[in-house]
């Protein structure tokens, strides 16, 4: 956006009270007039809003945009910064998205990864790590090496190619800090869990054109569940190297391991039985035995170039690799407020995985348009081995006296996975895309764009010979349009379409094996309408989105319970309304929180007209949440928090015959900032779900119970 002195006076006047520039008209007519009795003038403080590290002003990776105001960007993004996910003690995933107002967890870390429903849909498998497409859904995300969490809700094909229905979510790792940064931090995750993390980043040379940005962390330790313990490495390296004026290149690399005894187990309810009260949270309904181990390795890097001041190129690439092993445990609700449970040792697919992009800007002027033109490829590109369980697949469990209000235990495992391993899979998706941002004047931007995707996916039996396979290109239109009124207001408007890559029918559904399990289907199309509107007041960002998705549906129909059978049938159309407030209110109270309403409808189900106009399955309607944090001024270094999450009912099967009730939970916690010897020492304690409430998360998992966190961070 071009300022002029014109716009630049009218950004400093918007931070001065209406009294004050009344008054400041008042004195220019008195001078003009020579009348130095027309006006008297009080004493006046001008104080800005305060800016708060949780509200910034831009968001790092949004595809081909690349970084952008928030205020211009036409899309809803929600931020969840360095300082917040420190502050909050955060740890995993689930932890973050706890907080965010647009995200509805679905799938807590302590099963093995963590997913979430964004706009009321799965997007598990559409995270992005520096905008670089990652497809290993399977593997848990670290948070130690990550500067911010960026959630963009609603279609994405543009920005992120196909599959981001939803949302995306992008994780953006550290980079390198211009000043020397030593940042250790001790502390506990529950119970005696255990954890000790180092942050180090500066410049290596003398003239800061090489720097350096290091994370490493070791936990292990029991929780405050029985049977549980996790362990957990994790080193990660980050370089950056300004080569010339025009070139800057960066590395990143990092391994993970992670380990999980005593996992969450898998709930679901035998036919005709309805869902009970949560279960107490104090209880573990897992199985001794049960574990969950993940090993990850990844190597990035990509370059930024200026070949002229008009003129810019930038990539990104990376390559993952991941395995996943574990021992679940399914437990089934049976009437009388008992269960019956099964479980298998599975190994997951390996998975290896490269992705990247090339992606150039053009500014240039047609008469009184401003145009950024970025064309450019991006994509990636997935091969995976088969799933692999025990012969027979899942083994009943023969708990004694298994009730709601008294888990038992077998402590025998079940036997290991049988069966040849091979490739299994490959995926690729190839996109094409070209957008114009053209500026015209300084209060309208257009934004247009067309992704050409292509997805092709191939699967492989034990011996080797293809099963399944397709490809399929389509081009898909992004239209936006951006109003600013006022420099510190943004109205927007978009349409989107998107290719999504078809479902893959799953080995079992609820501990029952798939008729047509390894089933590949073929990619469906999604289309996007949104309003929005976004505002800066004072320190405070806020944000409102109006929102229509439609989809097509792929689920597992569970209609005959002993032959499941996954099918792509019917529509799904979630309407909605996401709104965000996030800043500082003043000087003492910082707010992060919203509230997001949804009317999601299952519609044109051929196969199954019953589920016409039923919603979703674990999908809530509404769910509001509000952290703030309150400073209780110097000298004190006191600084209070609390947070308080409200999640919707939710149905549990797709007839909606039987829901599971809203719940709330809430937190609190403080910090405190003094200094040893001259060093800065933060001390957090925070407490979640601190009235330990019983809740269904969603219709598979129990809610996390009562969970104290304390932690001391020194910093040189």
């Amino acid at each position: 956006m071009k300022h002029d002195i014109r716009t630049s006076l009218a950004l400093l006047l918007g931070a001065v009270p209406l009294s004050l520039a009344a008054q400041s008209a008042a004195a220019s007519t008195a001078a003009a007039t020579g009348d130095d009795q027309a006006v008297q003038l009080e004493p006046v403080d001008v104080t800005a809003g305060r800016v708060s590290p949780y509200a910034p002003e831009s968001v790092s990776q949004l595809g081909p945009l690349g970084a952008r105001d928030l205020l211009d960007t036409p899309f809803s993004v929600n931020v969840v910064t360095e300082e917040l996910i420190r502050n909050t003690q955060a740890v995993t995933p689930d932890d973050i998205f706890k907080l965010n107002p647009v995200a509805q967890l679905n799938n807590p870390h302590t099963r093995f990864f963590t997913g979430v429903n964004l706009r009321g849909f799965s997007s598990a498998s559409t995270k992005r790590i520096d905008g670089v497409p990652s497809t290993s859904s399977y593997l848990p995300v670290d948070v130690e090496d990550k500067e911010r969490v960026e959630v963009i809700t609603g279609l994405s094909g543009f920005l992120y190619g196909p599959g981001n229905v939803g949302g995306t979510i992008n994780y953006v790792l550290k980079r390198p800090t211009a000043e020397r940064l030593n940042r250790f931090t001790v502390g506990n995750t529950s119970g005696t869990n255990l954890h000790a993390h180092a942050d180090l980043g500066g410049p290596v040379d003398s003239e800061g054109k090489l720097g350096y940005r290091v994370n490493l962390l070791g936990q292990d330790g029991d929780t405050d569940t029985d049977f549980q313990s996790i362990e957990r490495r994790f080193a990660s390296a980050a370089f950056d190297w300004k080569a010339t004026d025009a070139l800057t290149l960066n590395f990143d690399a990092s391994y993970s391991f992670k380990r999980i005894d005593g996992t969450e187990p898998y709930w679901t309810a035998a036919p005709g039985v309805a869902y009970p009260s949560a279960p107490d949270p104090d209880n573990f309904y897992g199985q001794p035995f049960s574990f969950s181990e993940a090993t990850q390795h990844h190597l990035g890097g990509g370059f930024d170039l200026e070949l002229t001041p008009d003129l810019k190129v930038r990539s990104g690439y990376a390559h993952r690799e991941g395995t996943t092993d574990l021992s679940a445990v399914n437990n089934t609700l049976t009437a009388g407020g008992t269960y019956t449970a099964v479980s298998s040792t599975w190994e997951y697919p390996d998975i290896t995985t490269d992705g990247g992009y090339l992606l150039f800007d053009w500014d240039f002027a047609t008469g009184p348009l401003d145009h950024t033109l970025t064309a450019g490829f991006f994509g990636d590109r997935d091969e995976r081995t088969n799933f692999r369980s025990p012969a027979g697949g899942w083994t009943a469990l023969a708990i004694p006296a298994a009730s709601l209000s008294s888990p038992s235990y077998v402590f025998t495992p079940p036997p290991g996975p049988a069966g040849p391993k091979y490739i299994a899979g490959h995926s690729i998706n190839r996109n094409i895309v070209v957008g114009d941002s053209i500026a015209i004047g300084d209060r309208w931007t257009a934004l247009v764009g067309l992704n050409h995707t292509t997805i092709a996916d191939r699967s492989y039996n034990a011996l080797g010979a293809k099963t399944t396979s397709y490809n399929e290109s389509e081009v898909t239109p992004t239209v936006t349009l951006v109003f600013k009124p006022a420099e510190n207001l943004s109205l927007y408007a978009n349409y989107m379409e998107s290719l999504e890559k078809g479902g893959t029918a799953p080995a079992f559904f609820g501990g029952v094996p798939v008729v047509n399990a390894g089933e590949i289907f073929a990619p469906l199309m999604s289309e996007q309408y949104e309003v929005g509107a976004k505002a800066r007041v004072g320190g405070t960002l806020l944000t409102a989105a109006l929102f229509q998705i439609d989809k097509g549906l792929q689920y597992t129909d569970s209609t005959n319970p002993a032959a499941p059978v996954y099918v792509q049938d019917g529509r799904q159309v979630h309407r909605g309304l996401e709104f965000t407030a996030t800043g500082a209110v003043n000087d003492e109270l910082t707010l992060f929180g919203g509230l997001t309403l949804l009317d999601p409808e299952i519609k044109d189900n051929a196969s199954n007209p019953a589920l016409e106009g039923k919603t979703p399955v674990d999908v809530a309607k509404v769910f509001a949440k509000a952290y703030a944090e309150y400073d209780v001024g110097q000298p004190s270094g006191l600084i209070l928090t609390a947070g308080v999450y409200y999640t919707g009912s939710q149905y549990v099967n797709a007839l909606n015959t039987d829901e599971i009730p809203s719940f709330i939970t809430a937190d609190l916690g403080l910090r405190y900032e003094t200094t040893v010897s001259g060093l800065p020492l933060i001390t957090r304690l925070n407490v979640s779900n601190i009235t330990n409430e019983a809740y269904w998360l969603n219709s598979h998992y129990v809610g996390a119970p009562r969970t104290v966190r304390l932690s001391a961070t020194i910093e040189f």
